[in-house]
């Protein structure tokens, strides 16, 4: 390795960008907006009438318990 060549000289990186943990910021903006779209979709659910729902194959039972989940839980 010749010092007239500063490429090879160059400090090698632990990991690849691709192979890195997102930072606590993004993964927390990632978690709101998955929540976010729990509760639309929920509200969507509870919006929807009997006949929609038989067509979906759920009961009034799985609505009301889908209705009653916390907006982080899936």
């Amino acid at each position: 390795m010749s010092a007239d060549n500063p490429g090879l000289s160059r400090p090698i990186l632990s990991a690849p960008a691709a192979q890195r943990r997102p930072s606590l910021l993004l993964r927390l903006g990632s978690a709101v907006l998955r929540w976010q779209d729990h509760a639309r979709e929920r509200q969507q659910l509870a919006a929807m009438d009997p006949r929609m729902l038989r067509d979906m194959g759920m009961t009034p039972d799985d609505v009301s318990r889908e209705l009653g989940k916390l907006h982080w839980r899936r």
